[in-house]
């Protein structure tokens, strides 16, 4: 079955785009890259409009020669074509990491810029067979040995890998038969980097013992991936809806004591936010080591694009920065209260005091009633102190620090915690979660407390 036909079935069923619909080519000028634009040039259906990327990286006496090649090509087919230059000081270290970097901004850029929601590149399967082993001797992590995804979220969109099962030789015998030019990178036969001394070196040698290993690798990679699917759906299926809550660029989730399965429970979990982040393996076993250290029920974890993670007890979140999270107001001001009217806090609540007369009928997320004399008035609002005490039913009495750790606050919550205190200094609810406990004497008379969600 001849490499065109095989790609028509491919796009052909993975639907990924329609008819004159944009697309962001990858375009380096090499064999694989050129083999791919003329793959999507001869497309017998859903033929896209196509927008070629490339990125000059003037790393080499050949980018310029490369760079007038694709400007010819495109002009001579008709195609859109939009050019990157790497100005750059001499790199000393990470020259590889920076430039990937820098491509795949730019393929942002021009995603953006033509409104496509498709990037395609043209890795194949012996770049798998590559990454897999270069991930083997890095890390040896499972997760890591997965190597590259033929489909994956990118920027808006999707990057497709549509040459990922088709091999170097098949690709450069379509090149030859199909009169193609292209441009081989010098660079490639330097055993320089790792992945050059795994294409020259190793990989010739497993070939050699194994004619299949290219394909053996790039099926492992695929196992291994169908397995990862596998398990986040065994995940999702353990979740507990009720305790689960999204939002805007934030996920949170309540874990049973035992939870099993917690690292697919956190992919499960990432996958859910509305901007989609790829934590390392590193980070996820932070993450997971945070869940785990019973001595420390809370704490936050830094991550990538502005993320977070932060464990309180058992309630675990990922959000953005300053986007969800509960607003720290250290200098909210203290504030006297006049009865009958509502009162919005810095937590999320809203409260008021009325007298019963005046109650508002309704539903309220909590309800308390107070027996106050007429020297307790006026009823302040100030911000919790450590020291306050509750004075509780049995008669005696409960520190708000002591309030604070059983009833497992988060550091926000307590933070933005706020006091209802009378003007003879008893402390008459640290609002939303304690009531001070009050009795019925003969110069009181009766007032409602009452909390709800702030509209």
């Amino acid at each position: 079955m001849d490499l065109d036909f095989r790609f028509n079935t491919l796009v052909e069923q993975q639907k990924s785009w329609g008819k004159d619909e944009p697309i962001v080519v990858a375009v380096s000028t090499g064999v694989d890259s050129m083999v791919l634009l003329h793959l999507l040039q001869n497309l017998k259906k859903r033929y896209p409009r196509i927008i070629v990327a490339h990125v000059n990286h003037q790393l080499r006496a050949q980018s310029t020669a490369e760079e007038l090649f694709i400007r010819n090509y495109c002009k001579k087919h008709h195609l859109q074509l939009e050019v990157a230059h790497w100005h750059h000081q001499k790199i000393s270290s990470g020259m590889e990491n920076k430039a990937r970097v820098l491509r795949y901004n730019f393929f942002k850029i021009v995603m953006q810029q033509y409104h496509a929601k498709i990037l395609l590149t043209a890795h194949q399967q012996n770049d798998q067979a590559e990454t897999v082993l270069m991930k083997l001797i890095r890390s040896g992590n499972l997760n890591e040995v997965q190597g590259i995804q033929a489909v994956r979220p990118f920027y808006n969109g999707i990057l497709f890998r549509p040459l990922l099962n088709f091999t170097r030789t098949e690709i450069k015998t379509y090149a030859q038969q199909h009169q193609l030019d292209w441009f081989e990178d010098s660079t490639n036969q330097q055993n320089i980097t790792m992945r050059n001394r795994i294409r020259n070196q190793i990989m010739p040698g497993l070939i050699k013992e194994n004619k299949n290993a290219v394909q053996h690798l790039a099926d492992f990679a695929y196992q291994l991936q169908r397995q990862t699917v596998d398990n986040l759906a065994m995940a999702n299926d353990l979740l507990e809806n009720d305790e689960l809550q999204t939002g805007k660029d934030f996920v949170q989730y309540r874990l049973l004591k035992k939870q099993a399965g917690v690292k697919e429970i956190l992919q499960v979990l990432l996958s859910k936010l509305t901007t989609k982040i790829h934590l390392t393996e590193k980070q996820l076993s932070e993450v997971e080591k945070l869940i785990n250290n019973s001595q420390k029920p809370q704490g936050r974890i830094n991550l990538e694009s502005g993320f977070l993670f932060q464990k309180n007890y058992q309630l675990i979140k990922f959000y953005k920065n300053n986007n969800h999270q509960d607003k720290i107001s250290h200098d909210f001001p203290s504030f006297m209260v006049i009865l009958n009217h509502w009162y919005s806090l810095p937590n999320g609540k809203s409260f008021g005091v009325f007298t019963t007369s005046s109650l508002p009928a309704q539903t309220f997320l909590r309800k308390s009633i107070f027996f106050l004399t007429s020297n307790q008035f006026p009823l302040q609002v100030r911000k919790s102190d450590f020291h306050d005490r509750i004075k509780l039913k049995n008669g005696g009495n409960k520190s708000v620090r002591r309030l604070f750790i059983d009833k497992k606050l988060t550091n926000e919550q307590r933070e933005n915690a706020m006091s209802l205190v009378a003007a003879d200094g008893k402390v008459l609810a640290v609002i939303g979660f304690q009531e001070s406990s009050s009795k019925l004497s003969a110069d009181s008379e009766k007032y409602i407390l009452v909390v709800n969600e702030r509209d």
